[in-house]
């Protein structure tokens, strides 16, 4: 088994990157890959790791970047990149772009929309919370739900589903009334392509399913295909249905494209999600990546 979709502290984890490695271990998993967002910080760690004692499988170096995209944000994946060449775009990208700043702003934008609902909420200046390392919209969404008062005032999914609803049909979604612009904050969906080809890297387009801000997610899955360098889709991921399963896996036989999987672990920030198991059902099969990686 493999899961090439995980996170560590240097972006959104709550795992060190030698944690990642001793639960790869204990798993026995044959490969895996860190794709922190917008980071690839854990390669620069691994260079002075004796990886042998931690884990005795084999890592492909991964990025997850987020991308703006027809009003909205996706992301792409990076994988079997060269590090070197990484490692300077993202430094001259993001240098003037501080991601305390933008959470902040992202905090305070969707804490403005709370106040506008006549939302129950603690005052703004005495939520705890670390800008560097914590996301401003999931703060933001925990603190909605901290007040039971809140639940009659939002809709059923925004209560019952989660962040990641929030985010990606909300948040995400220029329609509603939480959306944030991000344009100025993350590259074009070309930018990201563009990037991680010029590093020598495979781009694939991780969990699909999971952009609910999207009418038609098969049609917008066309249109990046068909307008991108795409080399290949997530087609395993721990939000996807065996159906959602199925229909990529065959997606990418008939448009002869690489295949990957992963569960998308962040640690304690996404409690419900296992590293190599996703939510208790994820089995990905090491044969996909064969095709594609041959170090």
């Amino acid at each position: 088994m493999i899961d090439l979709h995980l996170h560590t502290t240097h972006s959104d984890g709550t795992k060190t990157v030698k944690e990642i490695l001793k639960q790869a271990e204990d798993l026995k998993l044959d490969y895996i890959s860190i794709t922190d967002h917008d980071k690839c910080l854990a390669y620069e760690e691994l260079k002075d790791i004796d990886i042998n004692e931690y884990y005795s499988g084999k890592i492909i170096k991964g990025i997850e970047i987020k991308c703006f995209y027809k009003g909205s944000t996706i992301e792409v994946l990076g994988y079997n990149y060269d590090y070197e060449k990484m490692k300077k775009w993202v430094e001259e990208y993001y240098k003037d772009k501080d991601r305390k700043t933008i959470e902040i702003k992202y905090f305070n934008k969707l804490y403005d929309v709370c106040e506008r609902l006549n939302l129950v909420m603690t005052p703004r200046t005495e939520i705890v919370w670390n800008p560097e390392n914590d996301w401003g919209g999931k703060t933001i969404y925990d603190e909605i739900k901290k007040h039971k008062e809140n639940e009659a005032k939002l809709p059923e999914d925004f209560w019952n589903e989660g962040v990641q609803t929030f985010s990606k049909k909300y948040y995400c979604n220029s329609k509603t009334i939480w959306y944030l612009d991000k344009s100025e904050d993350y590259p074009s969906v070309k930018e990201a392509v563009d990037a991680i080809k010029a590093c020598d890297g495979l781009v694939f387009l991780p969990h699909i399913f999971i952009y609910k801000w999207m009418k038609n997610i098969k049609e917008e899955l066309d249109e990046l295909v068909n307008n991108y360098e795409i080399d290949g889709l997530e087609c395993y991921h721990s939000d996807f249905s065996e159906e959602n399963i199925e229909y990529l896996n065959k997606y990418c036989d008939k448009n002869k494209l690489f295949k990957s999987g992963g569960s998308d672990y962040h640690g304690d920030n996404k409690p419900l999600i296992s590293m190599g198991k996703g939510k208790g059902n994820l089995k990905i099969p090491t044969d996909i990546v064969k095709a594609w990686y041959k170090n």
